[in-house]
């Protein structure tokens, strides 16, 4: 067996020797950083690199504060969408950079770079949030313990957002405090008296728009206190944060500023809309009406090729994404019951006063799609009436997602891949078998050519590090295509060419002087004419241009937050706008459409001033070092009413990447010596293989827990140790994870030596207001504990009301299984232990060879705490029954979401049990029972 399980490890180091060569990462060291990355992210990365030793050099002039110590960067692509993220540790500082570009219609893409836009706001962060304690012995603390260094390090959201959003802008002239679509967004905001509380300034209030405010309102709002306070003033605050005396940012700012900080908010929100409001006064009387309003949040609307129908994406407050299909035409029906409905109520009482009548009723849905087992729907596209292409993300054989095109047949409601890995976003057909789209592949942004049916593609245009495309449209005729295009020296412009001759040099669209924000072109049917959306001076217009006649009008401005540009229907030109209670379509008449005014544009300049940055070739790159690890002391707590409570501590280690992870540690009831135990966790992980050995050591006094047991036994002590070999394998439904391992342990006088095969296999079905999940893991034992394992669960939600069941059969042919007790470090309780725990259950409540437990449970919401109800069974005999409330949850990835992925080992792994539950047996009398843990589990 021994011999066996040798040629298991050595083979299973040679596949992970394997994997981690097909994705090898590897790191750039500079002077003050490291950055991280895989062999398709290299130029991305060499980039960075110089971007990060330069917009240090510029936060150090501007604000005499550095990191002192060296800071991980990690090049990553995981969703094909643009973002990024840092966590503020004071010894360990990274941040995380996504290389996939922002759309033109996006708040983040105003920037010269989005490398350099990216790299400074989450720098700003860590400068930011990451500076040490003035407090040597609190100092310290953080030193040891990274739960306490982040804890310490943590301000409002809108304050940590606003400022590095602040300072993007402030460095580089560009960013979100300078962004027309956002200014413009904020102005309509006040007009309606709808900007936030500072109460909702961090998280929103579920509103439309709202959980970016703390971005951009927070950024103004801090810009505001500049202006009038002095630079100084602000900078004060961050200094009182971290002195000797202990404050938090609100006693901090009061004292900086001598009001508090919702005081000042308060008075800037007033200036705002006063602000905006003044603006109205001066602007020409907004023309347009209202063709239709969204319950809540759409985009990407289009006209179906007759015009009788268009499609939206549409988004609820909960983030579920549908595609709908509208009738074109007034919803008569809806208009008819609305009369007939205040006719009624005047029968009834004729002195009353009907209802108003809406601005427009919802048109009549004609079919609607819910993603099925993906993520979320973008930029459909008509083929033909009962035809749809969309855009929507999938995984990859590595675990990340890429977008692909789907075709939705809306008579049968199928929805059909036909890319595979195309990373695709913005589209036009062609013909039936060919696009031109834009798509992202390891963070170059391309102009191609796809072919659904030979799978080819095929590239336009030069792929360069900084140059971003955007909303190909093809006209009418198929002759002409336009396209937005960015790059650092000329910003988003549209350009035009000719369908037969993509590679030669496009021609620009004049723009009007002083142009910001571009975005959304959109042909006319029959004319030759183009039309798209464009800022100036903090307000959003949209533009025609005349191909024949070379001439730029505008058509409307100021008074819009205008999204996107739809089309022309029954003489109208339709447009979709967002307002502070969600978006809606609305219409420019005819009228409107020929009286426009003829705006004076700018010829297309140079803006970029590159800086002189340290040459890459000076800097050492080299294989990824999975040894430089970081540690930190862990402590742990567990206590229990049916047995006792202990306490832990530990030191915990790992590398930022995670390839090997450590724990070693102790446990133990300090009152009456309960237990005692050690552990020791080592866990290396290379691609989809994991290897993973523990060992445990324990003693139980059991006469000295408070609840009762049924075993005979009154003291308890042995030890354990298990190696695990686990591969994995997923997609978007399935999870396939098969093991083997060996394991052995002693209780008392007895050893047990056992090895296993195992398998845990799930499968999802996600339609976003309904899913069901299935889950199966099973392991055959041999050896001393020989027997089997077998788990079933399974979960349905409805709309965010989740049910859960489960069953656990774990049996053994020879050995004795022991039940009860919670789940502690110090004691093994996985495949092929005889440790069966239950927190509500003493230790060694029960003894068996054939244990059954059967669950069911409930929420409000996944990942809420739980109402359940546990029955358990110990050869064919019924032991005890539980009914109660329990939360348990992986605490890391709950409180820091991605970045629990990359977070310093101090806060990596933490779990979470608590609960209370009424627990009926035979045994004793009917009594409730509490249990709490708090602990690191690899």
């Amino acid at each position: 067996m021994q011999k066996g399980m040798l040629l298991w490890f050595v083979a299973g180091l040679w596949m992970s020797s394997f994997l981690a060569h097909a994705s090898e990462w590897q790191t750039i060291s500079t002077q003050h950083f490291k950055v991280h990355f895989q062999s398709q992210h290299q130029i991305w990365a060499k980039a960075t690199a110089s971007e990060l030793e330069k917009v240090r050099s510029h936060v150090l002039a501007q604000q005499s504060r550095a990191l002192d110590v060296i800071t991980d960067a990690i090049i990553l692509d995981p969703f094909n969408l643009p973002n990024g993220y840092a966590l503020p540790s004071s010894d360990s500082p990274f941040m995380v950079l996504y290389v996939t570009p922002p759309q033109s219609d996006m708040e983040i893409a105003h920037h010269q770079s989005w490398l350099e836009l990216l790299v400074l706001h989450e720098y700003i962060h860590l400068v930011h949030l990451s500076q040490p304690s003035r407090h040597s012995y609190k100092q310290w603390l953080r030193d040891s313990n990274d739960s306490y260094d982040l804890a310490i390090a943590a301000l409002p959201r809108w304050v940590a957002e606003g400022y590095a959003t602040l300072q993007e802008s402030k460095l580089t002239g560009k960013g979100r405090l300078f962004d027309n679509y956002s200014e413009a967004l904020l102005r309509a905001f006040a007009r309606q008296g709808a900007l936030l509380p500072y109460a909702a300034l961090n998280f929103g209030d579920g509103s439309y728009r709202a959980s970016a405010m703390a971005y951009l309102l927070g950024s103004r709002f801090l810009a505001w206190l500049e202006a009038g306070y002095g630079q100084k003033t602000l900078d004060a605050v961050w200094t009182r944060v971290v002195a000797v005396e202990a404050r938090s940012f609100e006693s901090a700012f009061s004292g900086a500023f001598g009001q508090t900080a919702q005081q000042l908010y308060r008075r800037f929100i007033a200036e705002f809309t006063y602000q905006a409001m003044l603006e109205e006064q001066q602007m020409e009387p907004a023309v347009g009406h209202e063709f239709m309003r969204f319950s809540f949040a759409a985009r990407d609307i289009q006209l179906s090729p007759s015009k009788r129908k268009f499609v939206a994406v549409e988004t609820d407050k909960q983030g579920n994404t549908r595609l709908k299909v509208y009738a074109s035409e007034k919803n008569d029906a809806a208009m008819a019951k609305f009369a007939h409905r205040q006719a009624a109520l005047l029968d009834r009482d004729p002195k009353d006063i009907p209802d108003r009548q809406p601005d427009s009723f919802l048109h009549e849905v004609l079919a609607a799609y819910t993603p099925i087992n993906f993520s979320g729907i973008s930029h459909p596209q008509w083929l033909d009436e009962e035809t749809l292409y969309f855009v929507a993300s999938n995984k990859t054989k590595s675990g990340s997602r890429i977008n692909d095109l789907y075709r939705w047949h809306i008579s049968s409601d199928q929805a059909v891949r036909v890319s595979h890995d195309l990373g695709g976003r913005r589209f036009t057909i062609i013909n039936q078998t060919e696009v031109i789209a834009e798509r992202v592949l390891n963070g170059f942004s391309q102009l191609v050519r796809f072919n659904f049916q030979t799978q080819e593609v095929t590239r336009l245009y030069e792929s360069k590090l900084d140059t971003v495309f955007d909303y190909p449209v093809l006209d009418s005729s198929g002759r002409l295509l336009a396209f937005m295009k960015q790059t650092p020296d000329l910003g988003w412009q549209v350009h035009i060419t000719p369908i037969d001759a993509l590679h030669k040099k496009a021609d620009i669209v004049p723009l009007p002087e002083n142009t910001q924000y571009v975005t959304a072109p959109k042909w006319h049917d029959e004319l030759n004419m183009l039309y798209f959306i464009a800022g100036r001076q903090g307000a959003l217009g949209i533009y025609q241009y005349d191909l024949s006649e070379r001439l730029l009008r505008q058509l409307n401005a100021g008074h819009h937050v205008f999204e996107e540009i739809v089309g022309h229907l029954d003489e109208q030109l339709l447009f979709l706008e967002s307002t502070a209670y969600g978006t809606k379509l609305s219409a420019l008449s005819e009228s409107a459409q020929q009286q426009p005014s003829i705006v004076t544009t700018q010829t297309p300049s140079s803006t970029m001033k590159p800086d002189k940055v340290q040459p890459v070739d000076e800097w050492l790159i080299e294989p990824y070092q999975a040894l430089d690890q970081d540690w930190a002391v862990t402590l742990a707590a567990h206590g229990a009413s049916a047995s006792e409570y202990s306490l832990g501590v530990g030191i915990a280690g790992s590398d930022i990447l995670k390839k090997y992870r450590w724990q070693l540690g102790a446990n133990a009831s300090p009152s009456n010596d309960f237990l005692r135990g050690g552990y020791a966790d080592l866990q290396y992980t290379a691609g989809n293989i994991q290897i993973h050995n523990t060992l445990r050591v324990f003693n139980l006094n059991l006469d000295k827990q408070a609840g009762e047991w049924l075993t005979e036994q009154t003291h308890v002590d042995g030890w354990s140790n298990t190696f695990e070999l686990t591969f994995l394998r997923e997609d978007d439904k399935w999870r396939w994870q098969p093991s083997l391992g060996w394991h052995a342990e002693k209780h008392s006088s007895q050893l047990h030596r056992s090895y296993w095969l195992g398998s845990q296999l799930s499968y999802v079905h996600d339609r976003q207001p309904f899913a069901f999940g299935l889950s199966m893991g099973a392991a055959h034992i041999w050896g001393k504990n020989q027997g089997h394992q077998l788990t079933l669960g399974g979960y349905v939600k409805l709309w965010e009301w989740p049910v859960f069941l489960k069953s656990t059969n774990r049996y053994r042919t020879s050995a004795a299984l022991h039940l009860g007790g919670y789940d502690v470090n110090s004691m093994y309780n996985d495949i092929g232990a005889t440790m069966v725990q239950s927190a509500e259950l003493p230790f060694f409540f029960a003894t068996g060879q054939h244990y059954l437990g059967y669950e069911f449970a409930t929420s409000w919401k996944l990942g809420m705490p739980r109402l359940f109800i546990k029955r358990h069974r110990l050869d064919s005999e019924f032991v005890a029954q539980s009914w109660g409330a329990k939360w348990q949850l992986d605490l890391s990835r709950k409180v820091l979401g991605s970045a629990a992925r990359f977070a310093p080992a101090g806060v990596s792994n933490l779990r979470l049990d608590i609960g209370l539950s009424r627990v009926v047996s035979d045994e004793f009398e009917d009594e409730w029972r509490a249990w709490f843990g708090l602990w690191h589990a690899l």
